[in-house]
């Protein structure tokens, strides 16, 4: 079903609009916004999210879009529908706080803007709902500044002509409407203007505007129909502005998910794998000739690092250096610890990477038939400089990695993650027996006994 969805996505535009996702019985379950639908609208069926999103995402079984010419329109028009499908997933995907809306006390003198959960019975105006709190609180920002609307949340009625103008005013964003009372009605029209926005009616609220300012101007009032100019003008900029914070990180981590999907898909083709490879183990062996023998194991999942997931083993069975006894051990006890039902070994790969050739991928293979699980396996190769120049198969067969600079990355960095963590473990283990040693010499020379070797 993503794959079907995902190709729908890649037919959506570049445009800014609404989606709408829908279950099997062709109920709204979800509605948001987009500067770019494509891209927004992609990113659900790409790559991992978060718990919530990936129950909403399995219940998807189809989507509508509609293309706005704005992303202000887009904002709009999803407070209309979310108000008239009130879709479930809206609030399970928002913590359960309910859909924010916009408390305007209109019965006040100088009325304010508010974000709220939930409408009161109470005689005030409400905006909304809308999507997210984010957005909304950007977009009461953005038409406040437009429309000079204080943002200070002081008490005007209080302060009138007791404090020097704000920042605010120095840089064009408020008339100062605390430094005279005879500014109240002008800051009402301007608030009154900002709900007309908020509530779609921008086209009717400019030619009402016109209408006024024309009026002025025929009047001699140019002072009036110059501040009625400069908010005609901030209204029609509204309709340019960019208000949606996660489009453009949306953007690019859609982007990125298409890049790992398209990786692991290549992977699937190279190694003749029968589905995408996900979740990637890699091991490797780190010692210092017979002393403090490790293993390590790491997870990547969709390209990216798992480490909570991550192992390590200190190995047991061998006194000395031996690479493919040790790579026995390690796979060997990793994989019992999934047949025992061990929670923290009990998700098996897709893959399993081995630093280093054919021998060590034949011996890590043959561990896992030895307790009956069939997993591919393939080793890590490296070139004259140490970087990871192809994979290999069991059976001898290479898999070169030059090609493809996504893959070539990919492979490097799970080879050097791997490394790294053996290397790490290994050091500890020694400082510590570095440490016991020298202890054990200091009791051996105070009781008269030689240093230990």
């Amino acid at each position: 079903m993503n794959d079907k969805l995902r190709e729908k996505a890649q037919g959506l535009p570049l445009l800014p609009g609404v989606y709408m996702m829908k279950d099997e019985q062709a109920d709204v379950i979800y509605i948001g916004k987009a500067a770019r639908l494509k891209n927004r609208v992609g990113s659900y069926f790409v790559g991992a999210h978060d718990t919530k999103t990936e129950v909403m995402i399995s219940k998807i079984e189809d989507f509508d879009a509609i293309i706005v010419e704005s992303e202000f329109e887009a904002l709009i028009l999803e407070n209309s529908l979310i108000k008239e499908y009130m879709p479930k997933y809206n609030v399970k995907l928002r913590d359960d706080k309910g859909y924010p809306v916009i408390r305007v006390d209109v019965n006040s003198e100088y009325p304010s803007f508010k974000i709220v959960s939930n409408p009161d019975d109470d005689d005030a105006l409400y905006l909304g709902p809308y999507g997210g709190r984010q957005d909304t609180r950007k977009a009461i920002a953005a038409v406040s500044k437009a429309l000079k609307v204080p943002t200070c949340g002081k008490n005007l009625k209080s302060i009138i002509g007791k404090q020097r103008p704000c920042l605010n005013h120095d840089m064009g964003n408020c008339r100062a409407y605390c430094q005279k009372a005879e500014l109240a009605d002008d800051y009402r029209a301007a608030v009154s203007a900002a709900i007309d926005v908020f509530q779609g009616k921008t086209g009717s609220l400019v030619k009402k505007l016109t209408k006024e300012m024309t009026e002025a101007s025929n009047n001699l009032a140019f002072e009036v129909a110059a501040i009625l100019r400069d908010r005609i003008n901030a209204i029609k900029a509204l309709e340019h502005k960019q208000f949606f914070t996660e489009d453009p990180i949306d953007e690019h981590v859609a982007l990125y998910k298409e890049k790992v999907l398209k990786t692991h898909q290549w992977l699937e083709k190279a190694m003749k794998l029968d589905s995408t490879p996900e979740r990637i183990e890699a091991y490797d062996i780190s010692n210092t000739g017979s002393s403090d023998i490790v293993g390590s194991m790491i997870i990547f999942v969709r390209g990216k690092p798992l480490k909570a997931d991550y192992r390590r083993f200190k190995i047991k069975s061998k006194q000395k250096q031996d690479d493919y006894g040790s790579m026995t051990e390690v796979v060997s006890r990793r994989i019992k610890r999934y047949l025992a039902g061990d929670e923290k070994f009990s998700v098996l790969p897709d893959i399993i990477l081995v630093d280093g050739g054919a021998n060590h991928a034949s011996v890590v293979r043959k561990t896992l038939d030895d307790v009956g699980v069939t997993l591919p396996v393939f080793g890590m190769v490296k070139d004259e400089k140490h970087r990871t120049r192809a994979l290999i198969s069991p059976d001898g067969e290479e898999i070169g990695l030059a090609a493809n600079p996504a893959v070539f990355a990919l492979i490097g960095k799970i080879q050097e993650e791997a490394h790294r963590f053996a290397v790490e473990y290994h050091r500890n283990r020694r400082s510590k027996t570095m440490l016991n040693k020298e202890s054990t010499n200091e009791n051996n020379q105070r009781n008269g006994k030689g240093p230990e070797t």
